[in-house]
């Protein structure tokens, strides 16, 4: 699995965050298929985002207890569409969301 994180401004509203992901996700276009929380992480906002009609997902994580957030791709949803829009989606990510 590969983890990118997603560096978060000192003070970044972080129910503007999600808003900010969904947009994100919308604006590259692609769809969420999945948004809610995971167990080993309580509290956070989870998404699965898809190409429309592709193979793979990209996974996103905001912890806003810990002040974290990350991209996650695993071994057996990797595309070649997450590779080609990884650095869009980071680039937009971080124009909201970094330092």
């Amino acid at each position: 699995m590969q983890i990118i994180e997603i560096k978060l401004k000192r003070g970044t509203n972080l129910s503007k965050a999600e808003k900010s992901i969904d947009a994100t996700l919308a604006a590259v276009g692609l769809q969420v298929s999945l948004r809610g929380t995971l167990k080993k992480f309580p509290g956070c906002t989870h998404w699965h985002a898809r190409s429309p009609g592709q193979p793979g997902t990209l996974e996103l994580t905001l912890w806003p207890q810990q002040h974290r957030a990350w991209i996650s791709i695993q071994r057996g949803r990797t595309a070649d569409w997450i590779t080609e829009k990884l650095p869009e989606i980071q680039q937009a990510l971080d124009r909201h969301l970094g330092p």
